[in-house]
């Protein structure tokens, strides 16, 4: 098999990630049996939200407005929290100009800063403010800072996390999203990537935080059965749903339909899964039949490119 140029997974990625949301979409907040009854076995519409087939939520609209300003500004937290401003008034980044899905912690933080707060200050900080909704886009600033020291990519994910969920749980999931990414990137299969994601994570995990985030201190997860395999919308259970789906299965496609079937946050945790599988087989590894029915498909193509391309003047890949 041939090496996958950089390029390739960068694009992978982000494009994965807005694939694997649209798959969860319509059945969003389903129950596993029900999935096990009607699995997902491709793109449908008009379930959950009434949208049509290929309709990506905030999951996909929020990872965009992060490549877009990444490309245009680099790192700059306050241009990046306008460019989500922009999904939330405007739709921009949206897959049919409409918004539709929103976050109770990422409308909060979004009204802080509207109101004129400091970006270090918007994000919640609540035991609540766990959910998924810094995991759900992180993958761009994961891939951004891919090739920096470890150190400086957890700081720079946590940063990048506390832009609405600033809890220090939260802010260490997204740099463990962070640390496997970098090791995704260079072609290490997923176990070696998360063994080695994980000691280089472990220093930075406070001791008052590792009991509640004790499913990811080690790589063990990885062994457990389905039923043993949460997808209740939390940023831990959505972490261990993501690797657990992409260990089991190494194509794109049965990775992200597995993560959908595991029902409840089906958008997130397959938006989490199909970027990283993006990642792991390229842009050149994603079903085209899915490619092509996305809605605004030259526009996400032409999205990804620019974000690659920019990633690798960045010096990641």
């Amino acid at each position: 098999m041939p090496r996958l140029l950089p390029r390739d997974r960068l694009m992978g990625g982000l494009v994965g990630l807005v694939v694997g949301d649209a798959l969860g979409v319509p059945v969003e907040f389903s129950t596993r049996a029900e999935r096990d009854l009607d699995p997902v076995a491709g793109l449908r519409g008009f379930g959950m939200h009434g949208q049509p087939p290929g309709a990506w939520s905030d999951d996909g609209a929020l990872a965009l407005a992060h490549a877009e300003a990444f490309a245009a500004h680099g790192w700059d937290p306050g241009r990046h929290l306008d460019a989500f401003r922009d999904w939330q008034e405007r739709a921009c980044f949206s897959s049919h100009g409409r918004v539709f899905d929103i976050g109770r912690t990422t409308r909060e933080a979004l009204r802080r800063w509207a109101a004129g707060a400091p970006a270090t200050e918007i994000g919640g900080r609540g035991e609540r403010d766990n959910g998924n909704g810094s995991l759900m886009r992180i993958l761009p600033v994961s891939c951004w800072w891919s090739a920096a020291p470890d150190l400086t990519l957890i700081a720079r994910l946590g940063e990048a996390s506390a832009l609405t969920h600033a809890h220090p749980r939260s802010r260490l999931v997204c740099a463990l999203h962070g640390l496997l990414t970098a090791r995704l990137l260079s072609g290490r299969p997923l176990r070696v990537a998360l063994a080695a994601a994980i000691r280089a994570w472990l220093p930075a995990v406070p001791a008052e935080h590792r009991p509640a985030l004790e499913p990811l201190l080690s790589p063990a997860f990885l062994d457990g059965p389905r039923e043993r395999i949460p997808s209740d919308g939390h940023v831990v259970s959505t972490m261990v749903a993501a690797a657990w789906c992409l260990d089991r299965h190494e194509g794109f496609a049965e990775a992200v339909l597995a993560a959908v079937n595991l029902g409840g946050d089906t958008d997130t945790t397959a938006a989490v899964v199909g970027g990283l599988a993006g990642l792991r087989c390229g842009l050149s590894g994603l079903p085209r039949t899915w490619l092509t029915c996305l809605p605004r498909s030259r526009d996400l193509h032409a999205a990804a490119e620019t974000f690659a391309d920019a990633c690798l003047r960045h010096g990641a890949g």
